[in-house]
């Protein structure tokens, strides 16, 4: 029992494969139901929570009557900058959303959502490559996109992304860990059925990153400034570049 116990706990190098979401595989009510998978994970380990701690208090305190803009980079199904306009329509703040993706196919999936919500934009772009002014938006966010980039195209997507806000980015994904494939291996089955989730949940958590990791790719990045919050029970962490709150790094 004790050696199983090290196993799980062991750190698991980072493997990168690519995702059959990102293949192209799946009919439409496959990618449907992942996202809203995807969708549900967020709302239950953490997504949506760290969206709530790090953005919602900053939204509230940079609220001055004028819109503020928000980049959501790799938006999927947009179901992140929805949520994002519900609750600036309880707080009473103005907002304009882009929702960004590389994807038409999942931009064009998500259209029928976001056309209820008119202070969503949608964009089809490569977060390397932004087509923004510097300091176009007030707020940058991103959630479970990180790990999709390798250490090289990661480092120049952070830069992007702080180039183009003039307030925080806040970023949060998964942390690879071997206890988070064993849980995932073996409890994911009993709430999920569609084969691109199983798939690609375990891709994800595999190629994730640790805080460790993304210490260094920050560094390296020239983002000295950034924070990096565990959220150990959820294996997520959540990155603020240009962090005002003033606590110290996790």
């Amino acid at each position: 029992m004790l050696g199983r116990f090290k196993q799980w706990t062991a750190p698991q190098p980072r493997v990168e494969r690519t995702e059959l979401l990102d293949l192209g595989e799946g009919t439409v009510e496959e990618i449907r139901q992942n996202l809203q998978d995807m969708h549900q994970v967020n709302r239950w380990l953490g997504g949506h929570a760290a969206l709530r701690r790090f953005l919602l208090p900053r939204m509230r305190q940079a609220a001055n009557g004028k819109p503020l803009r928000i980049l959501d980079v790799a938006t999927g199904a947009g179901h992140t900058p929805v949520t994002l306009a519900q609750w600036a329509r309880r707080e009473r703040i103005p907002v304009k959303i882009v929702a960004l993706d590389a994807s038409h196919r999942l931009l064009g999936m998500a259209r029928e959502q976001l056309n209820q919500y008119p202070e969503i934009w949608r964009l089809s772009a490569d977060a390397r490559d932004l087509p923004f002014e510097p300091g176009s938006f007030d707020f940058v966010i991103s959630t479970q996109f990180l790990h999709h980039l390798g250490p090289e195209a990661l480092t120049t997507t952070l830069k992007a992304l702080a180039k183009v806000s003039r307030g925080p980015v806040i970023l949060n994904d998964l942390v690879r860990s071997a206890t988070a494939s064993f849980l995932f291996r073996r409890g994911a089955p009993w709430f999920f059925k569609n084969r691109l989730t199983l798939h690609d949940g375990l891709v994800s958590i595999g190629q994730a990153y640790t805080p460790g990791e993304m210490s260094e790719i920050l560094h390296t990045s020239g983002l000295g400034d950034a924070r990096i919050h565990s959220h150990r029970l959820y294996y997520r962490m959540t990155v603020v570049i240009n962090d005002d709150s003033g606590r110290p790094r996790i």
